[in-house]
């Protein structure tokens, strides 16, 4: 592939990616609460929630991704928790919360009570105390939509790597409660990922674990990954690793050597190389991505001008690096350098004898000018006879 066709791919490419982090940036799921009532515009409630935030700044990140924030007193107290996964580090931990609680005041504009998930964080706020209490509802839960063959094999897997993980998880490490790991079954690999909050106590966290992952056969039977989502606690499990290896990972003990990887086809230009390598890091991504995109269902409606801007900005965004990716191909296609024919010394010569007739002469015509073969006109020998001049 030359530069031009690899620049366009490679703009394309990074074009896609553009538009897929709006998926990304999307929440999970998101509960607006009404058991605690509603607050009207410009209460004191209103204002002790636009407090809760300002003093989280990323210099205040912790290693395990836990925050309890709190502002104002009595009944318009306005508490807050956020949780970032145990594998995600502090910039995209700071990122993650100050979105949720962004869209989450957009979603549920006057509830005192809201709960929302993404991806790599939870966040959740309320006027009642709720630091160090174990919390079960709301929750929600997604699966993946193919199923496995060996479900027997695979449910006791996943149950048991399920039951590590908690009792890992539960009494904390490094990270928190938290844990990853993996198991190996037949020909799949099961990846597991466990958290609870953690202002919890070892027994509650494990409780809460075990009551989610019990509902798996409800939910989730026969697929090759599920999650479940609650204030307290969270799991998923996926037959790809969808997390990012920690401290706090257990590795699955391979049962027999992993394929040799084949070195990559020699390549007589750098430029092929490394077109070569991007394709397939592209596709691997691409695919990781679909895959990821196509586990999550719609259960909720587009319904806040914040979710529409970041689309449309995105989308902007892309298109312009699209256009200029264009012109800048067409630029260097045209720009491109031709090959000249090369001039070699011997074309007059070429031109001179550009024939086998022109080197043949008859018998009578070589007998001449030889002076019937004459000793004084001969040279010598070759290996065909005598050669005269």
């Amino acid at each position: 592939m030359d530069l031009p066709w690899l620049f366009l791919f490679s703009s394309l490419t990074i074009a896609f990616f553009l538009t897929v982090t709006v998926a990304q940036q999307e929440p999970l799921y998101h509960f607006c609460l009404d058991l605690n009532g509603n607050f009207t515009r410009n209460s004191t409630y209103q204002a002790n929630l636009d407090r809760l935030l300002s003093s989280f700044t990323l210099s205040t990140s912790n290693e395990n991704g836990f925050y309890n924030f709190s502002s104002g007193q009595g009944s318009n107290i306005a508490n807050a928790l956020a949780l970032c996964r145990g594998d995600v580090n502090s910039s995209d931990c700071f990122t993650c919360i100050n979105n949720a609680n962004d869209e989450l005041r957009n979603r549920c504009p006057y509830q005192r009570e809201a709960i929302i998930w993404y991806d790599y964080c939870m966040f959740r706020y309320t006027n009642r105390t709720i630091l160090g209490v174990a919390e079960t509802s709301p929750s929600f839960y997604m699966w993946n939509l193919n199923n496995v063959t060996n479900v027997d094999a695979f449910n006791q897997a996943v149950s048991s790597l399920m039951d590590n993980l908690t009792n890992i998880a539960s009494t904390g490490t490094s990270l928190g409660k938290f844990a990853t790991g993996s198991a190996r079954i037949l020909s799949l690999t099961i990846y597991a990922l466990v958290q609870c909050t953690p202002d919890l106590e070892d027994t509650v966290c494990q409780s809460c674990m075990s009551q989610a992952i019990g509902e798996i056969p409800n939910y989730c039977d026969r697929k090759q990954g599920c999650r479940v989502y609650r204030p307290s606690c969270n799991f998923r499990f996926e037959i790809e690793r969808f997390y990012n290896l920690t401290a706090a990972d257990t590795a699955a003990t391979p049962s027999s050597p992993p394929p040799s990887t084949a070195s990559p086809p020699s390549s007589p230009t750098t430029t092929g190389t490394f077109s070569s390598l991007f394709y397939q890091v592209t596709m691997t991504i691409l695919y990781k991505e679909m895959h990821r995109m196509s586990m999550k269902r719609e259960k909720e409606k587009d319904s806040n001008s914040s979710g529409t801007t970041i689309i449309i900005s995105i989308s902007a965004a892309a298109f312009a690096l699209l256009l200029i990716s264009i012109c800048i191909f067409v630029i260097l296609r045209l720009r491109k350098p031709k090959l000249k024919p090369q001039k070699h010394e011997a074309t007059e010569a070429v031109d001179e004898i550009s024939t086998v007739e022109s080197l043949q002469y008859d018998f009578n015509t070589i007998r001449a000018a030889t002076d019937h073969f004459s000793d004084g006109n001969k040279l010598g020998r070759g290996g065909f006879g005598a050669v005269y001049k």
